[in-house]
């Protein structure tokens, strides 16, 4: 059992993060694809606010399947909406997972974009 917590969510003055450390060793161990089933998938690069290594984990291994030349896959199943009891946290949620995966200059899509590795 791992837990990542911090001065929001635990009171704790050091953020302890064993879960993003266990997701990038696994993700950078993996050999034909990565399947991410979470309540939201929240990582920017280059972010003051989101502040972890998930998606630089994704985009590292992405370009390394492609460099070699592999066949590889990343699935993230998140729900369509998260399940928060107010609108303002649904409405963050949302707003920072569309900048995680595609729509925000530094998410995942948009840094690949840029190396040329994917195309429209």
């Amino acid at each position: 059992f791992v837990r990542s917590s911090s001065e929001w969510s635990a009171g704790i003055k050091q953020t302890e993060h064993s879960i993003q450390n266990a997701y990038v060793e696994l993700i950078d161990a993996s050999k034909h694809f990565i399947y991410i089933e979470n309540q939201f998938f929240v990582t920017i690069a280059d972010d003051s606010t989101v502040v972890n290594d998930i998606g630089g984990a994704l985009y590292r291994r992405i370009l390394r399947a492609h460099k070699q030349n592999e066949k590889f896959r990343v699935y993230v199943v998140i729900p369509l909406v998260p399940g928060f009891s107010t609108r303002g946290s649904v409405r963050a949620v949302l707003y920072y997972t569309q900048r995680s995966i595609a729509k925000g200059d530094n998410s995942l899509y948009k840094r690949l974009e840029r190396r040329g590795e994917i195309s429209n």
